[in-house]
């Protein structure tokens, strides 16, 4: 758990007893837990990249991967925990578990804001105006998409076949890597700044910062062009995160409206399966890695465990 005064938390799932990790002056950007590892990488407001030991004894200082004048941006491991990624400026740099330089790719024309692992060797970015597919396996090569606009957002399907970024102008891109096929859908009430994909790469839930409900597009078949996306209704006011299951069906969404709704998309059925009401409002819902479990942190720094029941 990473606060907004730049420190570094790990919290118990058992007792929810809280150890302090470190901090990351003056402010924490992002941070990313390795793949089945015990590694935190961090950003911060210093230029700073840092790696921690989730199981450390006592408070640290980080190891320091990199530092520059410019805000690091789009933290990302790949899903063996063996290289992390990282965009600074127009660069992109990735490194290995020990924290060793593996390349820096450099050639992009954009800021980037935003990157994702497709694979072992390809890395997806994302800047204002444009989508960079890197192959890092071809001495970095890398490929240019239209992006027309500012991406808020960027999330890459489980079957790494299509990535969705929802953009500051209240629209959301679709880029179909293989067939290289893009869409455009509109009608959002501010910025589209939830994107968040089913395990089993058919739904992809959305919501904008205008918006107290949830847009869910299929992507079944031929996709959801020309298609009316399902819309779910169950807060009062602005949502703050969608979390859809690690492996499963159901999907969460927590809002400042004081409520953690829980869905199930794919089916039928609409309605909330259940509602639970937090001491204020919601700042971020995430699942445990089995599915079984969900974490939701509150504006006040506050944090709320559930476990799902079969």
């Amino acid at each position: 758990m990473a606060g907004g005064e730049g420190r570094l938390y790990r919290i118990a799932r058992e007792g929810g007893t809280a150890a302090l990790l470190g901090e990351h002056a003056p402010g924490l950007l992002a941070a990313a837990w390795q793949p089945k590892g015990a590694l935190i990488a961090t950003t911060g407001q210093d230029g700073g990249v840092r790696l921690w030991d989730a199981h450390a004894s006592a408070e640290t200082h980080g190891h320091i991967l990199h530092r520059s004048p410019r805000w690091p941006a789009g933290l990302a491991w790949r899903a063996d925990g063996e290289r992390l990624a990282f965009a600074v400026g127009k660069d992109v740099h990735v490194v290995d578990v020990a924290g060793a330089p593996q390349l820096r790719l450099e050639a992009h024309s954009a800021l980037l804001s935003h990157l994702t692992w497709r694979g072992r060797d390809e890395i997806i970015a994302a800047g204002h105006g444009a989508i960079f597919v890197d192959r890092i396996d071809r001495g970095g090569s890398i490929e240019q998409f239209v992006l027309e606009g500012a991406p808020v957002t960027l999330a890459l399907s489980p079957d790494g076949k299509v990535v969705a970024s929802g953009l500051a102008d209240g629209t959301i891109n679709f880029r179909h890597l293989n067939s290289r096929k893009r869409s455009r859908m509109s009608g959002y009430e501010g910025k589209v700044d939830q994107t968040v994909w089913s395990a089993n790469s058919r739904l992809l839930a959305t919501s904008s910062t205008g918006s107290s409900s949830i847009v869910v597009w299929d992507f079944g078949g031929k996709g959801p062009e020309g298609s009316d996306p399902a819309q779910l209704e169950g807060h009062e006011e602005r949502i703050e995160s969608l979390a859809w299951q690690c492996g499963g069906a159901h999907l969460v969404s927590a809002g400042r409206d004081w409520r953690v709704v829980l869905w199930r998309p794919g089916t039928a059925q609409r309605k909330p399966l259940d509602v639970q009401l937090l001491d204020g409002p919601a700042a971020l819902a995430r699942w445990s890695p089995d599915g079984r479990q969900l974490a939701v942190a509150l504006t006040d720094g506050g944090l709320r465990i559930y476990t799902l029941k079969a």
